[in-house]
């Protein structure tokens, strides 16, 4: 790797100049010289792209645009775009730290045009920006195009080629290039097209650098790729022509900035500055260098990079509402950043106070950073504790795998929770393994699937065993597996990847089921209308029949299908429809059910599936008396469709209490993000990760009293559908983290009154007004672990049953107490067990607060009436004993004449603890006692054991331990069974004998008044 120093800085230019500065410059540059409108900054979250984990690039808010889903939002833009590369194809996590720029975050300047302008324009703006705006001296940069593809039939872009050299380039700095290095393309197919590159000499050496572009020196590095997206890649691998041409452009701030204030790396520039400022202040190390290598100094430097590089990205992702539980390799870097600070400059936290730092500097780009610092800084605490407690549990035992098997020492992530268990079922195949030493993609998948294993950790543990890992054949199993899923194939759809493929090659029309969003409300109830459709397939027995793929006879051209089959069939049947109003399975909600009326025959819905727009419809033909002859089924048949309304409204209207739930949850917890949300006619359950606080009693009060405010107001619920690109740019708005949503048709349900507001990105269907819904209460909430934590409610009519419900136990139990005194403790508290027994009755729901308000009252009440006859009794126990006492005497030793319900003999003891005191009581045949002699009295021959002793020779009993107590100050007897005859015998015995000991051994003293103990 060649480090390089500069000579001095570019005449025009001034270390003086910020990076905020020069990033602002190249905006203003295209909105105000060139009418440039200004697109923010997408989350780097990607919401519409299954195959990246990241945004890696400034174009990847505009594949929409691109594949023609969507028309721009104007047609010239210009952003700063915030990108993320650690992993796929843009991979610079391994070279981070190692070199002076590379970055797992970095920002991307761009400029676009969606049919506007093309490669005269593009180039000739960046030129301008470049040497006129920046003042970069023409001569130390270098350009390169496309030199063409014979395979492809593409020749070189002399076009492109021909705008620099009239742009004042010289020819020998003008270079061509391949496919490699300057054609662009989106992916396996899509658009494409060349590209040209802008590269320059950091070191402003006199003689032509030419040789060295594109060949991997630091001090000669791309700054600026401008693409003309003017090709399609079709499925078979032609290219073609595309109707409208783009551009596509992306430049590195931080290369820009390390150039423009002329440093010699990335990280002297003030982007990383103030960061090795804070760290060295927070941690006392030594000052950062710029040192390169592996001594002391080096590895400090090392780790000033690092970190300063891992919190960016962390901060910023975290900011963009990413989790850590959701995407590995965030948490990787975390966890890297949260080692390097603790091992290298020994600070814990380090990496949660970073973030402020990193938010001054990159927050006046991008003022996300400040509003979700708080949930950034929450969220790293919470994954570092995490670290310490894995640490400590998994860590140990992986711990003690590596002495068994010390190569086990080099896998990368040793922490992932499902490692251990991962290994051991490796290694439980290995004997089979061995026959090919090939780790198959089928097992990687399932070490994945399985134990979450990724695909680094996956191929260290192979080459470990010596075996060779099929990435190819595991990446074919995951892209399967995310294709299923997002078309919705899976175990529990009757439709088949064969019929799938069939009804797709014949081109069968997808299910048009937008008009499930077509309903009324009439101030008292909504109205479902019936739908025409026709039918465009069926599936019996797992078959599927469609007028594409049968051969039967047919009238008219239209296929006959086996009636007796179908009325007779006791599997699930589906039904496929050009359009439909039923609702299928999605965004948390249950499907609806009702019935396909076709002709003379009746099939009833129970259950809606979307497999890749294929709605089926599953369920049974009803019964029919009528004689088989005169049925007729038909492909292409006219059906009416029809849906339960009560099941739609339920769904309606607790999907949209989910939604103010949501709102209402993230509002009064310091951070929540949802995990999960299923609603249907009865209730809802959302699931939230609360990153280690639970849900108190009184903030679920709030919440409900919240949204039942919220329901009083009969506040609207508007609709609004987005594209893509037109969702990014909707303020607070929430995105459930980790969802793909559509390029188009992104339904938007927002809730707006004054001290609420519900904006989500929802495929559901809702109300259209909040006091439909009622009234809102809990039915359950439950934790588990550090994080989840799940809420059930319900609202409508039965909220306000269970509200009533719970009216009405409350009140038995305020007049419960308000007659406290007139009941026996026995008889109060089996009132109380009865109510109690009503309120957990899984036969008669209560509200959640109500339930637990009513059963913690409970308790209440019965402690306190429990005190209270303590009280009475200990009064009465009190009484008894000092009216039995001998004024005279000096101890007091007494045989109970009830047995205590409330007190032990321990309490007893205690009330008279100034006086050396002997008790004992008879329950059952069974004799208990116990003494206690104050400090001052005891000595060697009279204590608490040498007094108790007297007793237990008496009834031949044992002495029990009293932990806690010296034995000599107080001492007990184990219970001992004593017939009811010899009992008034031996208590006689036993109380005059323990007396008459007392008596001759204690000291004289004055009498003591027993009436005032």
């Amino acid at each position: 790797m060649i480090f390089f120093k500069l000579i001095r800085p570019y005449s025009q230019c001034t270390n003086h100049k910020s990076a905020n500065l020069i990033r602002k410059e190249f905006v203003d540059y295209f909105t105000k010289d060139l009418k440039h409108n200004v697109i923010r900054s997408s989350p780097v979250s990607p919401i519409t792209d299954h195959s990246l984990a990241f945004v890696n690039a400034g174009m990847n808010q505009f594949k929409g645009i691109f594949l023609n889903h969507h028309e721009p939002p104007a047609m010239k833009v210009v952003n700063s775009q915030k990108c993320i590369r650690v992993g796929g194809k843009h991979n610079d996590l391994s070279v981070v730290g190692n070199d002076s720029y590379h970055h797992t975050f970095f920002e991307m300047l761009g400029n676009w045009s969606f049919g506007d302008y093309f490669k005269e324009e593009a180039c000739s703006y960046a030129w301008n920006l470049l040497t006129n705006v920046y003042g970069i001296p023409k001569e130390y940069l270098y350009v390169t195009y496309f030199g063409g593809n014979e395979e492809l039939g593409m020749g070189p872009d002399m076009e492109c080629k021909d705008i620099w050299l009239r742009l004042g380039l010289p020819e020998c700095r003008v270079l061509p290039f391949g496919m490699r290095e300057n054609f662009w393309e989106m992916g396996m197919s899509g658009p494409c097209g060349p590209c040209t590159e802008i590269h320059v000499d950091y070191m402003k050496r006199p003689a032509n650098q030419a040789a060295r572009v594109n060949k991997g020196y630091a001090d000669l590095m791309e700054l600026w790729n401008i693409v003309f997206i003017q090709y399609e890649r079709l499925a078979n691998g032609c290219i073609v022509p595309l109707p409208k041409h783009h551009v596509d452009t992306g430049m590195g701030l931080e290369r820009l900035v390390t150039l423009l204030q002329g440093k010699k790396s990335n990280y002297d520039t003030d982007l990383f500055q103030p960061l090795f400022n804070a760290i060295q202040k927070l941690s006392n190390a030594p000052e950062y260098k710029g040192t390169f290598g592996n001594n002391d100094t080096g590895q400090i430097d090392y780790g000033y990079r690092i970190l300063a590089d891992h919190v960016r990205m962390v901060t910023v992702a975290l900011a963009d509402n990413m989790l850590p539980e959701q995407h590995p390799k965030l948490r990787r870097v975390l966890r890297s950043a949260i080692d390097i600070g603790e091992k290298i400059f020994r600070k814990s936290g380090i990496v949660a106070k970073l973030t402020c730092n990193v938010t001054d500097n990159l927050g006046e780009a991008y003022p996300e950073l400040y509003n979700n610092l708080k949930q950034v800084q929450r969220i790293i605490d919470f994954e570092e504790d995490l670290l310490k407690r894995l640490r400590n549990t998994s860590g140990k035992m992986w711990n003690n795998m590596v002495k068994i098997r010390p190569e086990l020492a080099s896998i990368t992530d040793w922490m992932a929770p499902g490692l251990v268990d991962g290994y051991k079922d490796l290694q439980s195949m290995l004997k089979d393994l061995r026959k090919t030493n090939v780790l198959s993609g089928t097992i990687a998948f399932k070490l994945y699937d399985t134990y979450g294993l990724n695909s680094e950790t996956i191929a260290e543990l192979a080459q470990i065993e010596s075996l060779y890992f099929d990435e190819a054949g595991f990446e074919k199993e995951l892209d399967n597996r995310r294709y299923q899923s997002r078309i919705g194939l899976d175990k529990r759809t009757i439709l088949t990847k064969e019929s799938l493929r069939i009804l797709e090659e014949n081109h069968v029309p997808k299910t048009n089921d937008s008009f499930k969003y077509n309903y009324t409300y009439d101030e008292s109830s909504y109205e479902f209308p019936t739908l025409n459709s026709k039918l465009l397939g069926i599936i019996i027995n797992g078959n599927l029949v469609t007028s594409k793929n049968c051969s039967e006879i047919t009238t008219n051209n239209r296929i006959a299908i086996n009636i007796d089959e179908i009325l007779n069939s006791t599997d699930e049947i589906g039904i496929i429809l050009d359009k439909t109003v039923c609702y299928s399975l999605e965004g948390g909600q249950v499907s609806d059910k009702g019935n396909i009326r076709i002709k003379n025959l009746l099939f009833n819905i129970n259950n809606v599936r979307k497999v890749n727009g294929y709605v089926i419809h599953l369920g049974h033909f009803a019964k029919t008396d009528a004689p088989t002859s005169e049925l007729q089924l038909q492909m292409e048949d006219d059906c009416l469709v029809n849906i339960e309304p009560n099941i739609r409204v339920g769904a309606m209207k607790h999907h949209t209490a989910a939604h103010l739930l949501n709102a209402v949850v993230k509002h009064v917890m310091q951070v929540a993000h949802q995990r999960g949300c299923a609603v249907d006619m009865d209730s809802l359950k959302l699931q939230f990760n609360s990153f280690g606080e639970q849900l108190t009693s009184k903030q679920m009060k709030i919440i409900e009293d919240c949204i039942n405010n919220n329901i009083e107001s009969r506040a609207a619920v508007t609709v609004q559908t987005l594209n893509s690109l037109e969702l990014l740019k909707q303020n607070d708005i929430t995105l459930l983290p980790g969802e793909i949503y559509p390029y188009t048709g992104i339904r938007v349900i927002e809730i707006n009154t004054d001290d609420l507001k519900a904006k989500e990105a929802c495929c559901g269907t809702h109300v259209h007004n909040t006091g439909v819904l009622q009234y809102f209460c809990f039915l359950a909430y439950t934790s588990k672990g550090a994080t989840k934590r799940t809420v059930k409610a319900v609202v409508g009519d039965r909220a306000l049953r269970m509200k009533e419900a719970g009216e009405r136990i409350w009140k038995r139990i305020v007049e419960l107490e308000a007659t406290s005194d007139k009941f026996t403790y026995e008889l109060f508290n089996a009132e109380i067990n009865r109510i109690k027994q009503e309120i957990n009755d899984e036969n008669i729901l209560l509200p959640y607060l109500i339930k637990e308000k009513c059963l913690t009252h409970l308790e209440k009440l019965s402690k306190t009436v429990w005190l209270r006859e303590k009280e009475n009794e200990k009064a009465c126990i009190i009484r008894e004993i000092s009216n039995a006492a001998d004024s005279s005497s000096r101890c007091l030793v007494h045989c109970l004449k009830k047995n205590p319900t409330h007190l032990s003999l321990h309490e007893i003891v205690s009330f008279f603890s100034e006086t050396p005191i002997l008790i004992l009581s008879h329950i059952n045949g069974s004799v208990k006692a116990r003494c206690s002699v104050p400090q001052e009295t005891i000595s060697n021959t009279f204590n608490a054991q040498t007094w108790m002793d007297i007793v237990l020779q008496v009834f031949n009993a044992e002495h029990r331990l009293v932990k806690g107590f010296n034995p000599m100050l107080v001492a007990s007897m184990k219970s001992t069974q004593v017939s009811q005859n010899d009992f008034q015998i031996y208590m006689e015995k036993a109380i005059m004998q323990a007396t008459r000991f007392a008596s001759v051994h204690l000291q004289k003293t004055e009498p003591i008044n027993y009436k005032n103990q």
